[in-house]
């Protein structure tokens, strides 16, 4: 994953680069979804068979030195593994007929001597039993450019019988290397993909001006229109970078033209400030909620600098004064309570200004992406709107439901127009 030309160098015979303990947290998350992608889509035991294709477009040689001096896999093996223990996972307990996982993997590194440890490394894991020799039968690795590669894969991933379900790694050093419209083309090509993409939003942020040169980098990842060029000192002077970054966030949400997307800090360490975001682009409500969930999970590792309850991509100047002094969000036991109080109310002015009743699977999906909250803290949300009597909540049947720690998509929920939010 992301090579610094300097930092993450692979030749065979020689000790591999040391992974940073954040770039450890982002390998797990990567290895999480991945296991838990393929339990969520096969979670009702009648489905017989997943396709999956997994892609890492910049897959650097496979294997780091911990700080803590040990051996540990990168994100290629650490994919084929997930995929290896998710088939056990849905497999327990069934003694006739074993239920299939059908994945394909590409791993790309433009490096040569990156790709063939690369290819050493995958095959000393294979002797070794942690990956599946099914799985390795189906990897590809190619020293290339992902650029390059990638309308092939696309072409290999659609010629595939079973649906056209594909995570792509990208896990690029800085903000440049890849197209927004590259990735909306993707997404457009492939209505089951998901990308999972780093995006060093900082270094952006610290060099961005109105000169050509600094136009020109954010002109070929397709942002230029979405940063306000005339307006930039004033406001990096008066709001700071958390009112820039939703400019850019803003911008990566329409260009790739995914409907859900979770754009959140990985935290270096305790010491150094945010430096670049691990961005989830989905075409799925649960996919997106399934690794929101995960960010809660590694809730120290990491954070944002955008409101605690309902945040806007873009920028309203009729709400500069709620851009002012945020500090930064940690998803931690405090930062859920913040979260939590905020989006009470933020979402009981979204429900007061409805003109109808909405279903909970319309109030999630239609919000989910501008909050940090997952589905289960929405549902704690939901909880406590409806015990303080500010909605009412009925079934599909028109019933009328008490207070719940669990509420149904098709549960119909109404403002209560006696309460009035100031």
């Amino acid at each position: 994953m992301a090579k610094s030309k300097d930092k993450y160098l692979w030749q065979v015979g020689e000790p591999p680069p040391i992974l940073d303990q954040h770039s450890a947290v982002k390998h797990s998350i990567v290895e999480s979804y991945v296991q838990r992608y393929i339990e969520t889509v096969m979670s009702q035991a009648i489905i017989p068979k997943l396709t999956l294709s997994l892609v890492d477009g910049f897959a650097g040689g496979g294997e780091y030195i911990s700080e803590a001096g040990i051996s540990v896999d990168g994100t290629p093996p650490l994919m084929l593994r997930a995929t290896h223990a998710a088939r056990a996972s849905i497999n327990v307990g069934r003694r006739v007929t074993e239920r299939e996982v059908d994945a394909e993997f590409f791993f790309i590194e433009k490096r040569r001597e990156s790709a063939k440890y690369l290819r050493e490394h995958i095959d000393k894991r294979r002797a070794e039993g942690s990956i599946a020799d099914m799985d390795y039968q189906r990897t590809t690795i190619r020293n290339a450019s992902f650029v390059d590669e990638l309308p092939g894969i696309v072409a290999r991933i659609k010629q595939r019988r079973g649906g056209f379900r594909s995570i792509f790694l990208l896990d690029q050093y800085s903000y440049n290397a890849i197209p927004m419209s590259m990735l909306r083309w993707l997404m457009s090509e492939l209505p089951g993909a998901e990308v999972i993409m780093t995006f060093n939003v900082d270094s952006l942020l610290t060099y961005i001006s109105d000169r050509e040169a600094n136009r020109k980098a954010v002109r070929g990842v397709d942002l230029e229109g979405y940063i306000p060029w005339e307006h930039l000192g004033q406001i990096k002077a008066e709001h700071g970078r958390a009112s820039l970054q939703r400019y850019v966030a803003h911008g990566i949400k329409e260009e790739t033209g995914a409907p859900f997307m979770t754009l959140f800090f990985v935290r270096p360490n305790a010491a150094n400030p945010w430096s670049y975001w691990l961005v989830h682009l989905s075409q799925r409500y649960k996919a997106h909620d399934v690794m929101k969930s995960l960010h809660w999970d590694h809730s120290s590792e990491f954070g944002h600098e955008l409101e605690p309850g309902l945040f806007i991509l873009g920028y309203d100047p009729k709400r500069d004064e709620e851009y002012n002094g945020q500090s930064s969000l940690l998803f931690d036991k405090s930062g859920e309570q913040r979260c939590i109080e905020t989006l009470t109310d933020d979402l009981g002015r979204v429900l007061s200004s409805q003109q109808r009743p909405v279903s909970v699977a319309q109030l999630f999906t239609g919000n989910i992406s501008n909050t940090i909250a997952d589905e289960a803290r929405l549902q704690k949300v939901l909880r406590s709107l409806h015990a303080a009597g500010t909605i009412a909540v009925s079934n599909k049947e028109d019933r009328a439901r008490r207070p719940s720690k669990l509420y149904r998509p098709t549960d119909i929920i109404e403002y209560s127009r006696q309460l009035r939010f100031t």
